[in-house]
């Protein structure tokens, strides 16, 4: 029996690892091969005349605090539920105790729905083609808008060029919808609240845990307002964005994330709520 479960285990590894190495090489593919749709413009169009601005919120911040702090809530909170239980399995040469295992659970689950949610934002943005509310700044297009000609007129693409120096932002320039910062952020942050709700259940936690959740999601809050504020985004792309990153996180959270629970007589029980958990153990994800 522990040596099926040890081939069970590793079966679920190596496939885990296919397919998400798959997914980032898609993900890879839309950035790199995928060119993006160019919409043109209207020259009285107001929305496209904000002046161009740094990001508030950097995409390395982004990732960062998309990442870590659910790592780091999946490895605290699965050590202190599961680090009693006595159910190590051994896997080839290595122990792979009961808190590690719901680590990987949660760490898999989480890393699919990321991948999931960065595709089908690179998806629309390519299909799309919306330009930022910048683009006038940014692109400076050589048509002459206060001429007769190209007033209450659609400008095609291939009627003008853009007069600025070229930078790495004229390459992303109509990629405004939808706002990858807001997916990105309210996916995480959404997630790591449900998370929490589910997994952090020791006696005296409640307060702490609702704090926690509020925190997460203003922090997914204040990212997607400073893409308005920023003048990246028009408010429908951030919207769209937050709409679909907080769907994602409901849908894998309640029908793509397997957790391992921690035995009746280890469970800890929330007193302050009154009501115990009753999910069914599982020894794998």
């Amino acid at each position: 029996m522990t040596r099926e479960f040890s081939k069970h285990l590793l079966r679920k590894f190596v496939v885990d690892v296919i397919l998400i190495s798959t997914l980032i090489f898609a993900i890879y593919a839309t950035m790199a091969f995928w060119p993006s749709f160019e919409r043109g413009f209207f020259c009285g169009d107001e929305s496209l005349m904000f002046p161009y601005r740094s990001d508030t919120v950097t995409v390395t911040a982004l990732r960062i605090y998309g990442l870590c702090l659910p790592i780091l809530a999946f490895l605290v909170c699965e050590w202190v539920l599961l680090r009693k239980e006595d159910d190590t399995v051994r896997c080839l040469w290595f122990d792979v105790p009961a808190w590690l295992r719901g680590f990987y659970c949660a760490l898999t689950s989480f890393g699919y729905g990321a991948c999931f949610i960065e595709l089908t934002t690179n998806i629309a943005k390519n299909v799309i083609g919306r330009p930022r509310p910048h683009f006038f700044d940014l692109c400076k297009p050589s048509v002459n808008c206060s001429s007769p000609e190209w007033q209450h007129r659609y400008i095609e693409p291939g009627q003008y060029r853009c007069t600025a120096p070229p930078t790495d932002s004229l390459d992303d320039m109509h990629m405004s919808f939808l706002s990858g910062h807001s997916a990105w952020s309210a996916f995480t942050m959404f997630y790591l609240a449900f998370y929490l709700e589910k997994r952090m259940v020791w006696r005296g936690t409640r307060v702490l845990r609702h704090s926690l959740q509020f925190v997460a999601v203003m922090l997914s809050w204040y990212t997607a307002l400073s893409r308005v504020s920023d003048y990246k985004h028009h408010w429908s792309d951030v919207l769209a964005g937050y709409f679909l990153g907080l769907t994602f996180a409901a849908l894998v959270w309640t029908w793509g994330t397997d957790i391992l629970e921690p035995k009746d007589h280890h469970k800890p029980v929330p007193t302050t709520d009154g009501i115990p958990l009753h999910r069914q153990r599982s020894d794998v994800c």
